[in-house]
């Protein structure tokens, strides 16, 4: 369809626009080919199969023949149009017909957004932080004392309460006199301090003895999730049953076998958390660092972001979070406002990664994604199922194969990257939003 006229408008930032020309008499002819197909086996009442008149097929099947040549000559002339003027649209376009009648050329207008077009700076010099950390003896020893603690048990005390304790309550909660929905409770375990109730209402039952009864006024915040009881009073009656503190299980041979250790050695315990701990500590210092080389890419490169990637990106996001909080109807998800922030980043970073493999001609490597396959597919009992369905899903090897490029990209900034060292402590690491 070389016979296309093509205008190009530029407007705001990647948006661009184009007037699109299919000239009358090959819009005229793929009519009268569609009548023809139609014609040879067009069944109409008085007429013999195929040997009805053109005039009374054209009667017949006119708004559909349009139809079809209509969505025809959209798809192909777009499609020639953008091959023609070497352009990369970022999304789907917007159409608009401008002309379609009988003995005129066919005319539409194609909104789109174009990739950006943009070269990468910053590479030449990249510096950012790297954490450095030692697991000391105490890290250690608090770890041991979290596992006494998750197989612990909650023992009743005649003392008053402290942070950390367990505290079995009754309360009644009320607002203006009336107590609220789920502002009342029997038998209701809290712990103090752990985060569990509001701040104030942990603060009320600080150095309360059992069988205490008190009662204390507290104003919800602003931002509470039931939005009926934002910025209100509340006054709480609450009886405190129970003060019970944690007793921390013994450490002693079955202790120890209960965490996978044969010889049942606190010894062996202690070297393997420490071992799990060094693992731990690897895998948080690299994602930082690669969290660091990837803020930076992004902040030595601000480029135009296409909306439509945005959009798309933020949808996806939106529908892996209704399937992860079991949410099925739109109408109850979180607005797509919510992900546009991330969406936004994400899309904006997926641009400078994809452009630094192309311009540095980073080539996946086949052999890292076996082994990547391979360190995935470990972690199930039934592995060898697990990466039959992966060579046999190619989204999920498409998925693999992104998670390779980028740990290749990352390779690749390294070995450009001069890194200060920035020594914390292991709790801090560990405590880090990474």
């Amino acid at each position: 369809m070389s016979e296309l006229t093509i205008k190009i408008k530029k407007k705001d930032g990647l948006k661009t626009e184009l007037k699109i020309t299919v000239p009358s008499l090959i819009v005229q002819n793929k009519k009268n080919d569609r009548f023809v197909q139609i014609a040879k086996k067009a069944k109409l009442p008085g007429f013999r199969p195929g040997k009805a008149p053109q005039n009374v097929i054209q009667q017949q099947y006119g708004n559909q023949v349009n139809q079809e040549v209509l969505t025809e000559l959209l798809e192909t002339s777009y499609a020639e149009a953008i091959q023609d003027k070497e352009l990369r649209p970022a999304g789907p376009p917007e159409v608009s017909i401008d002309q379609f009648v009988d003995g005129s050329d066919f005319t539409f207008t194609a909104s789109i957004e174009l990739y950006p077009e943009f070269k990468l700076k910053g590479l030449d010099k990249i510096k950012v932080d790297k954490l450095s950390t030692s697991i000391t003896q105490t890290d250690i020893n608090e770890m041991i004392e979290n596992l006494q603690k998750q197989r612990g048990e909650w023992k009743s005390v005649e003392r008053n309460s402290k942070s950390g304790d367990q505290l079995l309550i009754d309360f009644e909660g009320s607002v203006d006199g009336e107590i609220f929905e789920g502002g009342e409770a029997k038998d209701f375990m809290m712990q103090l301090g752990a985060g569990q109730m509001l701040p104030e209402f942990d603060v009320a039952l600080m150095d309360v003895s059992p069988d205490e009864k008190k009662e204390f006024e507290l104003t919800f915040p602003g931002e509470y999730h039931k939005k009926e009881l934002a910025n209100k009073k509340a006054i709480f009656s609450v009886h405190t049953k129970e003060v019970r503190e944690m007793e921390l299980a013994e450490i002693n041979e079955d202790f120890v076998k209960a965490f996978g250790i044969e010889s049942g050695d606190p010894k062996d315990l202690m070297e393997e958390i420490k071992s799990s701990m060094e693992k731990e500590k690897e895998a948080r210092i690299n994602t930082d660092l690669k969290s660091n080389l990837m803020n930076y890419l992004r902040e030595k490169n601000k480029i135009d972001i296409p909306h439509a990637m945005v959009h798309s990106e933020a949808h996806a996001m939106q529908k892996d979070w209704m399937k992860q909080s079991g949410i099925e109807d739109e109408k109850e998800a979180l607005s797509l406002d919510n992900f546009e922030k991330l969406a936004k980043e994400r899309v904006h970073l997926g641009l400078l990664v994809s452009e630094l493999v192309l311009s540095q001609e980073i080539k996946l490597d086949d052999d890292k994604v076996k082994t990547k396959l391979k360190e995935v597919t470990n972690a199930y009992p039934n592995s060898e199922e697990i990466s039959k369905m992966y060579h046999q899903t190619p989204e999920l090897m498409d998925q693999l194969k992104s998670m390779v490029m980028e740990d290749q990209v990352v390779e690749w900034l390294i070995e450009k990257t001069t890194f200060n060292d920035k020594d914390i402590e292991f709790k801090e690491l560990m405590n880090r939003n990474l």
